[in-house]
């Protein structure tokens, strides 16, 4: 986990090591005999083309997410330091953010184990000789299981910490409303990075002919995503509103006490907006890619 200051030296492109990734994995597949064009009407060679590139493009995007992930945390990290004159105890967070992260890898090892204990037993697994393309797709699914665990937990988990480890203490109130809207904005981030994954799940149907049951579990698993994502942001969104009203209800009992006995009104400033027309542009974006990403992939179909 790489959660760093920023500095003066020239930073490396943030998804250049996800493109490497995103390019090695598809090679191996097709090395490995995963990834070749299956004849027309074969629905396992279908499916299992569409879950080598499915699950290259997940695990490349995790990737991606995960880099991503970290740089905003660094630089949310920082602003709430800045704001308590505590810059010096960064690295003492960074440490505890990092030890988090492998706790986290440990116990997302320990749920792809189980994945793999669970297909083994329904002989989805088991039944895969053990040659070279067996062994592909079971290190790609295993990859694939351990980073999406390590994924969900990485999205709520430094929102978690900052708001319990590091906002408590700021000593001035417009200050812990000025962190508590950072924090709430990098909650928003993590929620549409979840979100991308969404954009990539047709992969998976690409060309294929979809049964009642797997849109159910499709729908299931996506509303399942959007919930566990943006629940914390529009908790964080509430207490954010709610203090605003509260804010601006003092500043109006101020005023009229001003007009009565003639003293100097205290400014109460409220809470500053956390979307602006940035951040509400990206979020439209992005569930308005979801939906798109299916027609595309319906376009691809007709005209192969």
């Amino acid at each position: 986990m790489k959660i760093a200051p920023p500095t003066s030296k020239p930073q490396q492109f943030i998804g250049l090591f996800p493109l490497l990734v995103l390019l090695a994995i598809p090679l191996l597949n097709m090395y490995s005999g995963a990834f070749y064009w299956p004849d027309s009407g074969d629905m396992a060679a279908q499916r299992s083309f569409n879950s080598a590139v499915s699950i290259s493009l997940f695990i490349g995007y995790f990737w991606f997410g995960f880099r991503y992930i970290h740089q905003n945390v660094a630089s949310t990290l920082i602003s709430l330091l800045v704001k308590k004159n505590q810059l010096g105890q960064f690295s003492v967070h960074r440490q505890k953010l990092t030890k988090a992260f492998h706790h986290q890898i440990i116990n997302s090892l320990i749920i792809s184990a189980m994945f793999m204990v669970v297909l083994a037993f329904v002989g989805d697994v088991s039944n895969e000789s053990y040659n070279i393309k067996g062994i592909s797709y079971i290190a790609s699914f295993v990859t694939f299981s351990l980073l999406t665990s390590l994924f969900l937990f990485q999205v709520r988990s430094n929102v978690t910490y900052l708001l319990r480890q590091v906002l408590p203490g700021t000593n001035k109130s417009s200050d812990y409303w000025a962190s508590f809207s950072v924090i709430t904005k990098l909650s928003l981030t993590n929620a549409l990075i979840a979100l991308g994954l969404l954009t990539v799940l047709p992969v998976f149907w690409f060309n294929v002919v979809v049964s009642p049951l797997e849109v159910i579990a499709v729908v299931s698993m996506s509303l399942l995503i959007v919930a566990y994502t943006f629940t914390p942001l529009f908790k964080l969104k509430s207490i954010l509103k709610q203090q605003k009203t509260r804010t601006l209800n003092q500043g109006q009992s101020v005023t009229n006490n001003h007009n009565r006995d003639d003293r100097q009104p205290k400014v109460v400033r409220a809470p500053s907006e956390v979307c602006n027309s940035s951040d509400k542009l990206k979020t439209i974006a992005a569930v308005v890619l979801v939906p798109v990403s299916w027609g595309l992939v319906s376009m691809v179909e007709t005209l192969i």
